[in-house]
């Protein structure tokens, strides 16, 4: 067992590049602080019981077995990463300031409740998240424009995209596998005909936002319709108790795969978010939604979406844009870039044929603007 107290370890981190704490089980008593590029590696559990916060550097959770992080303190961190195939626990949350890199493993919290989670602050974001790497529980972040929730269960991620007018707003967010009408029935409803009873996500948040989710073959989507301008985002309302329709924007997609967006709502109004589709005697209004980090690729040569442009990205001095597969693989990355992703990946990845270009399929880009002031992101479907 590794006791630290008082400052000892900052003369450790600033004089060393790496720290790498293999203890049986790390406890932190006084005040830790990673300094400039300090890295500071766990590969066991770590009990935080004193001030532990980075304004720069790295603070890697790594290893082979499963492990907990715990304390009465919450860590803030400034970048953060994920590599441990036996997942990893949080009894307490954990903030991150900066970068969350997901390589290998879960960050798992309990799914009764928000009390943990891992956070993000203002401008902060994650690379990386796969079905391989994820939080397989809550995610809370403090929203600025937009952001992608990269939560999941423990075989698929499940991401849910948020955008919202309003700045310097927590929302909190989770995806369950199950069933929601166990907890919120559907019966005797007359807006909404039939839901998925697959899978359903949480979202926590005061102030309105628009949502993009996206269904797969696990979605089982062709159970409710055969039609995928149908689908509609739908939620239990606790107000009324009942499911509600909260629209159904720029379906893309087919049965298998595709993503919509929903019209603006207040997430706190709703206990369970999922797909669904509208009684047939419903009549809809009109909707209305942000909607405006999402786009369509059809490479086809006919001069329409051909290329991918994020307009927004003129309007700043420098960006990087990642472009990643479902799967969590880097498929297209450039600095400073304008519009020259044509569906083609421009990497040498030995599971894809440079020349046949990348799959008909759903996509997520992040583009770190200005130096990684902010960032935009959102969905990108290749339509083939």
């Amino acid at each position: 067992m590794k006791h630290i107290k008082y400052t000892y370890i900052f003369a450790i981190i600033i004089y060393v590049t790496t720290l790498q704490l293999h203890s049986q089980k790390m406890k932190n008593y006084g005040d830790l602080e990673v300094h400039t590029d300090g890295q500071l590696g766990f590969f066991g559990p770590v009990v935080n019981d004193g001030q532990f916060f980075s304004n720069s550097g790295l603070v890697g959770l790594y290893g082979e077995k499963s492990y907990s992080i715990s304390g009465r303190i919450k860590p803030k961190l400034f970048d953060l990463e994920i590599a441990n195939p036996n997942n990893i626990t949080l009894n307490i949350p954990v903030s991150v300031s900066s970068n969350t890199n997901f390589i290998l493993g879960d960050l798992q919290t309990t799914k009764i409740n928000h009390k943990n989670y891992l956070g993000f602050k203002a401008s902060s974001f994650s690379n990386g998240a796969s079905d391989f790497s994820k939080v397989n529980g809550f995610v809370k972040a403090t929203v600025l424009d937009n952001f992608i929730f990269p939560v999941g269960d423990q075989e698929y991620i499940r991401p849910i995209s948020l955008e919202t007018e309003f700045s310097d707003i927590d929302y909190t967010a989770c995806y369950i596998y199950g069933n929601s009408t166990n907890t919120y029935p559907l019966y005797n409803n007359q807006e909404v005909e039939n839901i998925s009873t697959n899978e359903y996500w949480i979202l926590k948040g005061s102030k309105k936002v628009s949502i993009t989710i996206d269904w797969n073959d696990r979605s089982k989507i062709e159970r409710i319709t055969d039609n995928i301008n149908d689908i509609k985002i739908v939620g239990f309302e606790t107000s009324t108790s009942s499911w509600k329709t909260l629209g159904g924007i720029g379906n893309t997609g087919d049965l298998n795969n595709g993503f919509l967006s929903s019209k603006l709502f207040t997430p706190n109004e709703y206990a369970a978010i999922t797909f669904g589709v509208l009684a047939s005697n419903e009549i809809e209004q009109p909707e209305t939604s942000l909607n405006s980090y999402h786009y369509i690729l059809s490479p086809n040569g006919d001069g329409v979406n051909d290329n991918f442009i994020i307009e927004e990205l003129a309007d700043y001095e420098s960006n990087v844009l990642h472009i990643y597969d479902r799967n969590g693989l880097l498929v297209f990355e450039a600095q400073n870039y304008t519009d020259e992703f044509d569906g083609y990946t421009g990497k040498t990845i030995s599971t894809l044929d440079r020349d046949a270009g990348l799959a008909q399929g759903i996509y997520y880009y992040i583009a770190a603007v200005n130096g990684g002031e902010f960032s935009l992101q959102g969905y990108l479907y290749i339509d083939r």
